[in-house]
């Protein structure tokens, strides 16, 4: 599920409706651009309108720090969340 955050005047709040708000999600397969730098594909829209592509771009010291803030993330996140139905068993 992707998470986006839409900003009201006094309200911040945080949505997975792909309806609401700057929504930028990947699409396609990580590339290797010209001058050796990653390139992530990425799909923008707002409000469920498609805005256009874009690409990510990041220099190998840039793609390490992404890879080792994922790999904490995920050592963090790998019980995944319970329900109160799950939870009562």
């Amino acid at each position: 599920m992707t998470m986006t955050q839409r900003r009201r005047p006094g309200v911040d709040c945080v949505t997975a409706n792909p309806a609401q708000g700057v929504r930028i999600e990947r699409d396609g397969s990580l590339q290797v651009t010209a001058a050796g730098r990653f390139a992530l594909p990425l799909s923008v829209t707002k409000d469920g309108e498609p805005v256009g592509p874009g690409r990510l771009i990041l220099t190998h010291a840039r793609a390490a720090e992404l890879h080792a803030e994922l790999g904490r993330l995920l050592a963090v996140e790998s019980t995944p969340p319970t329900t109160p139905d799950e939870r009562s068993k």
